[in-house]
């Protein structure tokens, strides 16, 4: 890519950026959410015609083409937000749109034997035959691979494959991009993990306010480095842990709560202690039970068995209006398909769950509404032209401020945040860490479910660990919460009684 311009009405998203991609290397884009990253994807993919500068790939110099011209051509794409056909088999995902035929009919026979080689050969531990929603994301993740493979991709761009997967998973999806680099493939990959960069890149690009800042072989950065240079400042601490912040009486206990096989059986017998002031943070491998748990206490999903008691008095929670009420608040992990309606503008987007406080004989006060959602984005220190723009235009970092100003209008006494930084950049995580220290310093009680283990440990008092839907232990700060220990805990702890 040389001195690449992409322009949309108003915004100048790409300014002259460069990108030399090696065949058998791994080369990470680095920058901050609305820095250009996925826009230069899709210029490569074909999704966007960039309006100057020139695209070579094998040495030719490569022109407009539609998306199926460049995956003819061998190159690939897995997106960020994947779009499987659930009910179809994994064999019609992958050949999906380009059947092999016998005569005027699809050749079933051979699209399954020829899937099932494939992913035998890859080593991934599914069936051709396997339904799509039978696979966790994980393994959505994978198949997406095989089709880019089965299309004979010789490079294939990965826009955060990891944002909605465990670490054991990252394993198996990091061990099928060794064997396509040994295989000669150039994979284009974007991520805001630190961990993930230095663990695969070959080569780094830098981009920042959709332009070209740096480029090198990753040995070139350390993490200080390469957030100065995305971010233009520098960030002396992701997770600002404020330790001196005095923890209080308990506030939320939860005792033996468990969900029977028929509302879906994801949890048994579990029991914790949140305190005032304190960040509790739940760790354990996707399909843990964490979420469901929450979902369960929040009202979201029903549970058969145990007690949920606020400030000592059980509550009966029949749906998330007795949790709101009851001053229970929940950030999904899908924010734009729970937290937002996107094409909202923002002070509607933050009023939402708060209306009926600003009913005034009868009628909305929409003054008041404006009056209270402009102190939110001044608090939250929210990146915004005005209150009247699409929710939609924000970049992820702010969106999950938007959804943190929502819940903030109301009296929240116990706040649930289920993987609150998840596809934001490191920027904005370290705002989204610094609003968590001051919720719990000014008093409230916080749970963070993360399946990042620098954020657990970085941020949590204590750590509630889970695996199979059970509380296999809870550790506390310091000495007692390593990596390892959490890890040992989420695969193969002793669960607790």
């Amino acid at each position: 890519m040389r001195d690449v311009v992409k322009v949309f009405p108003g915004v100048r998203a790409l300014d002259g950026v460069n990108l030399k991609l090696r065949p058998g290397t791994v080369h990470v884009i680095c920058g901050e959410n609305g820095a250009g990253k996925s826009t230069l994807m899709k210029v490569i993919n074909g999704t966007h015609d960039a309006d100057e500068g020139e695209m070579v790939f094998k040495g030719e110099l490569i022109g407009k083409r539609t998306i199926e011209d460049t995956i003819r051509m061998g190159i690939a794409m897995i997106y960020q937000e994947l779009n499987p056909v659930l009910e179809m088999t994994i064999a019609e995902n992958i050949f999906l749109g380009r059947e092999p035929k016998a005569g005027l009919f699809v050749d079933y026979k051979a699209m399954y034997s020829q899937t099932q080689e494939l992913l035998d050969q890859l080593k991934i531990p599914y069936k051709a035959k396997q339904k799509m929603r039978e696979l966790s994301i994980a393994g959505h993740q994978l198949i997406e691979i095989a089709k880019a493979i089965a299309r004979n991709a010789s490079v294939i761009i990965m826009d955060e494959p990891s944002s909605a997967i465990a670490d054991t998973e990252i394993d198996v999806l990091f061990n099928q991009i060794f064997d396509l680099k040994a295989k000669g493939v150039g994979i284009l990959y974007i991520t805001h993990k630190m961990e993930e960069i230095f663990r695969i890149a070959d080569d780094i690009t830098i981009i920042r306010d959709g332009q070209w800042v740096d480029s090198g072989p990753a040995g070139n950065y350390n993490p200080e480095k390469l957030v100065s240079l995305m971010v233009g400042r520098e960030i002396k601490n992701v997770f600002p842990k404020d330790l001196d912040v005095e923890i209080g009486e308990v506030v939320l206990e939860v005792k033996n709560l468990t969900q029977e096989k028929q509302h879906g059986g994801r949890f048994k017998d579990i029991s914790f202690q949140l305190r005032r002031g304190e960040i509790l943070g739940f760790s354990g491998l996707v399909g843990a039970g964490r979420s469901e748990v929450m979902r369960a206490i929040f009202g979201l999903d029903p549970f058969t068995s145990g007690e949920v008691l606020l400030e000592g008095k059980k509550l009966d929670i029949r749906d998330t209006t007795d949790a709101i009420k009851h001053g229970i608040a929940m950030i999904s992990e899908d924010r734009k398909g729970y937290g937002l309606v996107l094409e909202r503008n923002v002070h509607e987007n933050i009023s939402l769950v708060n209306l009926k406080k600003f009913i005034r004989n009868g009628l909305i006060d929409d003054k008041a509404i404006v009056e209270e959602a402009n102190q939110m984005v001044e608090m939250l220190q929210i990146k915004v032209a005005n209150l009247n723009v699409a929710t939609s235009t924000l970049s992820g970092g702010n969106q999950q401020k938007v959804v943190l100003a929502k819940w903030l209008m109301g009296d929240v006494k116990v706040m649930i945040l289920d993987e609150p930084t998840r596809g934001i950049d490191v920027g904005a995580k370290s705002e989204i860490h610094r609003l968590m220290c001051k919720f719990a310093k000014e008093g409230m009680a916080v749970i963070m479910i993360s399946s990042e283990l620098p954020e657990i440990l970085g941020m949590s008092d204590r750590i509630v660990v889970m695996q199979e839907g059970q509380i296999t232990g809870i550790l506390d700060r310091g000495e007692m919460a390593t990596q390892e220990s959490v890890m040992k805990l989420a695969t193969h702890g002793t669960k607790s009684k």
